[in-house]
């Protein structure tokens, strides 16, 4: 399939831009602020012998059940906040790994430095083949006999619409969506929260790359 629009133009001014990855994550403590003071005051003997019956027979009881009545009132809230904290720890995490990546790919398609049919940068190659390529669904299909390199163009069905594309060592030229990339990538990392993510945070495309 011939892209005219691939063909490579008057070679651009490429500006030195850096890879906006951040992969450091600080890990998130949970301190339980409760302190036990055991035999701090003891009754006065004479109290105790003054005890009525209805006090001897509480005694027989366990101490510490009034305390497991209140862990028990309050054990169902007290799961659900943990299971919300942990849900928005990652979510965050989910962002932290994500947000850079699609920056990344929005600076290379719209920013300006690349026209279309130019190749990528060595360094903005590599971070789409390692970073991103990998994770596409279909990735065995889109590289086909090896990518030879990467670079940028209008869909032939979207003409306004600019995305990446593979050149194959054939000399093939296939485009990918770096979106189905960005789900893959939340799938393969995060597979019990990457459903509830991604209805939360994508919003649904008119066509499907």
């Amino acid at each position: 399939m011939a892209l005219p629009s691939l063909l490579p133009k008057t070679a651009p001014h490429l500006l030195p831009l850096t890879n906006p990855f951040s992969s450091s994550s600080s890990p998130s403590t949970l301190i339980l602020p409760f302190r036990f003071h055991f035999f701090s005051h003891l009754p006065p003997l004479s109290l105790l012998k003054a005890a009525s019956s209805a006090g001897d027979s509480l005694r027989s009881k366990p101490l510490m059940s009034q305390r497991r009545g209140i862990l028990e009132e309050h054990g169902s809230q007290a799961f659900e906040e943990d299971d919300d904290d942990k849900w928005i720890d990652w979510e965050d995490q989910i962002l932290e790994d994500t947000v850079p990546l699609v920056g990344f790919v929005r600076m290379i398609l719209h920013s300006g430095q690349y026209e279309s049919g130019d190749r990528l940068s060595e360094e903005h190659e590599k971070t789409i083949i390692e970073k991103l390529l990998p994770f596409h669904p279909e990735f065995e299909q889109k590289i086909g006999c090896g990518v030879d390199y990467i670079t940028i163009g209008y869909h032939p069905d979207f003409e306004r619409s600019r995305c990446l594309f593979i050149v194959r060592q054939d000399g093939q030229v296939v485009d990918f969506s770096y979106w189905k990339c960005i789900k893959g990538l939340i799938r393969k990392n995060y597979p019990l929260y990457a459903d509830t993510f991604i209805l939360r945070h994508f919003r649904k495309k008119s066509r499907n790359l």
